[in-house]
């Protein structure tokens, strides 16, 4: 995806290729915070549905791509944003849930990443 922006190309019986309307993309404001255990993301997605949501890992890469349906295909819009994640992060070990316009995602440190206690003995 080049400039936020994606341009949709339909071939009509090989003769004509039609355009469809750009997307105007919005930034979702996002909380992010670490626990001991995980990362949580929590963002603002408001009209966005489940099948419209897109979230892809690749090379550290976190990056949340969501489509708004509405009714007038003339004002498509969506929303976009990347994070670069830590090697700490299992993001193959993620949940996500999209509840009232706001999307959880929840990603789990690797085991190398969590506190360890170390124990210590009283010598006499």
């Amino acid at each position: 995806m080049t400039d936020k922006q994606m341009i949709q190309q339909e071939t009509l019986e090989g003769k004509s290729i039609a355009q469809a309307k750009p997307i105007s993309w919005l930034t979702p404001a996002v909380d992010i915070y670490e626990t001991a255990d995980e990362l949580i993301l929590l963002a603002d997605l408001p009209g966005v549905e489940e099948n419209g949501l897109q979230l892809q890992v690749s090379r550290g890469l976190l990056t949340l791509e969501a489509e708004i349906k509405t009714a007038e295909e003339q004002n498509q819009r969506g929303f976009y944003r990347q994070f670069k994640l830590s090697e700490r992060i299992d993001a193959d070990a993620g949940n996500a849930a999209l509840k009232d316009g706001v999307l959880s995602l929840r990603l789990p440190k690797s085991a190398a990443a969590k506190p360890k206690r170390i124990a210590v003995q009283t010598l006499h």
